[in-house]
């Protein structure tokens, strides 16, 4: 169950909560990428608390660095992201790597 909390609470965090600007955004300007990944960081520590899982600071940053790395190269687009298209490819690459973050994260921690 604790899966499924933390991949609803991630899709509310990546879509809904950071809207068009921050999307159009976010490859143009750093604050406004490091605010989307501020913002998905902490909804995802923020529910992975609330459910039990002990998270560290360790733990937050690990969370932000590779989520906004991730969008970097996603909304620039840089390295593979250049072959793959935006809302095929791309989107699959992004949100797999976000997806394995909360399964990593839920490994690392015990929370299966």
């Amino acid at each position: 169950m604790n899966l499924l909390i933390l991949i609803f609470a991630h899709l509310l965090a990546d879509y809904p909560l950071q809207g068009e600007f921050l999307a159009t955004m976010k490859g143009k300007n750093h604050i406004v990428l490091i605010s989307h990944a501020g913002i998905w960081t902490g909804v995802i520590a923020t529910v992975a608390y609330l459910i039990g899982i002990d998270i560290n600071v360790f733990d937050v940053a690990l969370l932000f660095i590779v989520h906004a790395i991730a969008d970097y190269l996603k909304a620039k687009p840089v390295g593979i992201y250049k072959r793959l298209d935006a809302l095929k490819g791309g989107l699959v690459l992004d949100q797999t790597i976000h997806l394995v973050q909360i399964v990593l994260l839920l490994a690392y921690k015990g929370g299966f």
